[in-house]
């Protein structure tokens, strides 16, 4: 009876450890700060920053992470804007972003830094990170 009880308890105890865990982007809050420091030390590392460019790096992903959190906020309040549109302006502000840094970066950097951003682009898509209906090709169309 022991046996049975014990096995019982683990076997609630463990369930109840997966059925909460959080689903991809869920259960943790998106803060701009803790981007700005992810992203600017990363570019340090690789493109070895100064002191002064680090700072200059780090406002730019910070101004850009504030933009990111005001835009998830409408979008959870029912604003939405059509997919399109919404990729449409995410290149914006990723082509304003690449011209800031070339301002901060040297030329030898900035080259570096679109490397970087050639090979993640490359990863991205290598691991299925396409999410047009291209990518969906050949596969049985989803359940809803």
């Amino acid at each position: 009876m022991k046996k049975f009880l014990f096995a019982a308890v683990a076997l609630i105890f463990s369930a109840s450890l997966f059925a909460q865990a959080p689903q991809r982007g869920e259960g943790r809050e998106f803060k701009p700060e803790e981007m700005a420091t992810r992203m600017a030390d990363g570019l340090k590392k690789e493109l070895e920053l100064n002191d002064e460019q680090y700072k200059s790096v780090y406002n730019l992903y910070l101004k850009r992470g504030e933009e990111m959190k005001a835009r998830r906020s409408k979008a959870q309040q029912g604003q939405q804007v059509d997919r399109e549109a919404r990729r449409e302006e995410m290149q914006k502000q990723q082509q304003a972003m690449n011209a800031e840094l070339k301002k901060v970066l040297t030329p030898e950097q900035y080259t570096k830094y679109e490397e970087m951003q050639k090979k993640q682009q490359q990863k991205r898509r290598g691991q299925g990170g396409s999410r047009g209906p291209q990518a969906r090709q050949g596969m049985p169309p989803r359940e809803r």
